[in-house]
């Protein structure tokens, strides 16, 4: 029987093996791009009064460099396993953006999680970042300052998915009420770099994510969950989770920050 409130050094596959089919409520992650396995930001480091754009090795464990092929057959398993996790009214919201080399691959990729799976695309939420690092490499791209985060459910559930919380039923005929959430949420770009990884999630996105689409006591799993954003963002919000991690690095960090938050929420 797996843990909860844990992120496992391992795999996301063989994690996903070992939860209770039908149990999660919701699959809150962001997967590799497959964009060749490095990351693009502006170092710490300053020449000649200015600070230096870098790149870096995006994963310590993973190569990221997967033919379109391999990476659409990947993302298709991963999704299968999703189907086998998650309860029959759970959903998936799923961070992806594209890289400049290629960016038919989200396309094709989201186009083969319809014809390929039991998932259909419900929804899609724009990330609007705070800021972004300008294009200037190419001269018919625009400088891009938003992702995308897809929510996916299973076809024949489609119609019984809540995302808006109700506020109140006060008409006389009856009628609910429901919170406006809108499909453009602004939310800070990362939680900043740090030695272990130089593009972490956003802790800001996952908090709203959280708020909209996930109760109280319910169960996330993120199967990239990275230095441990996701999990966070749930022991902030009483909601239980799972992780996968492949860089040990990562896994003992994301652990060590998710037992320095519990411990804290428990003074109070």
């Amino acid at each position: 029987m797996i843990e909860i409130n844990k992120i496992y050094n391992e795999d996301c596959f063989k994690t996903m093996n070992k939860i209770k089919p039908k149990t999660v409520d919701c699959v809150l992650t962001s997967p590799p791009y497959n964009t060749g396995g490095r990351v693009e930001y502006w170092s710490n480091k300053v020449v000649n009064g200015k600070r230096v754009y870098s790149q870096e090795k995006r994963y310590d464990q993973y190569l990221d460099t997967k033919t379109t092929k391999e990476y659409i057959d990947w993302s298709i398993d991963l999704f299968n396993s999703y189907e086998k996790i998650l309860k029959s009214n759970g959903c998936i919201l799923y961070n992806i953006s594209y890289g400049n080399e290629n960016p038919n691959v989200l396309w094709l990729l989201l186009a083969e999680i319809i014809q390929k799976t039991d998932f259909m695309i419900a929804d899609c939420i724009v990330w609007k970042k705070k800021t972004a690092l300008p294009n200037t490499t190419s001269k018919n791209k625009l400088t891009r300052i938003c992702e995308f985060v897809f929510v996916i459910v299973r076809k024949d559930e489609f119609m019984t998915f809540n995302s808006n919380k109700k506020v109140t039923t006060t008409t006389k005929k009856g009628q609910d009420f429901y919170n406006v959430f809108y499909n453009i949420i602004e939310a800070k770009n990362n939680d900043g770099s740090n030695k272990l990884n130089k593009a972490t999630f956003s802790t800001d996105l996952v908090r709203k994510l959280l708020n909209v689409y996930v109760p109280k006591n319910s169960l996330v799993y993120d199967s990239f969950i990275g230095t441990g954003t996701t999990a966070l963002g749930c022991v902030e919000q009483d909601i239980n989770f799972i992780g996968s991690e492949l860089s040990k690095d990562q896994c003992n960090f994301a652990n060590n920050k998710v037992k320095e938050l519990l411990s804290q929420t428990k003074l109070f």
